[in-house]
């Protein structure tokens, strides 16, 4: 059996691969040079927030799990979420990581159970993507793997995690992860030390 099935979420992962596959691009913004801006603005109602109040810089995350990049990913975030905000839009590509979807579906279950940054910081971590780590993150973050399974399996929060790729191509992200400063697009490396010093200094945008 192919380890895509054995996760237990193959029909909604299939479902959500394909909804991705034709998901058209937001409302744009755009700073007055005509560069893109995040599109929609943070809202804290709905975002994923994590890290400190929103009183200094805001990061923005565009992001996946299971990929090259996870780790960097990981690391990032744990420098920074002391000082700042953080917010996780999700941008999975499952024509590039096989289980991306599956993924996206389990952090937005662990989202339901009130776990979610738990789930991602685990997730983040995991050096492969297959049904034994994530069983082994679920673990970690003090869920229960049959019943986040469970809740994958009804496609919880699909909608919504089209809806943050739809943010995604209207901010002009092109990649996972895509790093957005107050709002404007961070251009520099995937590194602790340099995200943390433009969310220090409070500038915008690494050009």
């Amino acid at each position: 059996m192919d380890d895509f099935e054995i996760f237990g979420d193959e029909a909604a992962a299939a479902r959500l691969t394909e909804l991705l596959r034709e998901v058209p691009a937001g409302a744009a913004r755009f700073d007055p040079d005509g560069r893109p801006l995040l599109s929609p603005p943070v809202v804290p109602t709905r975002d994923h927030l994590d890290g400190v109040s929103p009183t200094g810089s805001t990061l923005v995350v565009f992001g996946a799990y299971g990929t090259p990049w996870s780790g960097a990913l990981a690391r990032v975030l744990a420098g920074v979420r002391e000082r700042h905000l953080v917010v996780w839009r999700h941008f999975p590509d499952p024509e590039a990581h096989q289980h991306a979807a599956t993924f996206a579906l389990a952090a937005e279950a662990a989202a339901t159970l009130g776990k979610f940054w738990a789930l991602t910081r685990e997730m983040l971590r995991m050096r492969h993507g297959d049904p034994t780590d994530l069983h082994a993150a679920l673990l970690r973050a003090d869920l229960d793997p049959e019943h986040a399974i469970a809740i994958m399996q009804a496609g919880t929060a699909t909608e919504r995690i089209v809806d943050d790729v739809a943010s995604a191509l209207a901010s002009g992200a092109d990649y996972s992860p895509t790093l957005f400063v107050n709002e404007e697009r961070y251009r520099g490396e995937l590194d602790p030390a340099a995200v943390a010093a433009v969310l220090d200094s409070g500038r915008s945008m690494v050009s």
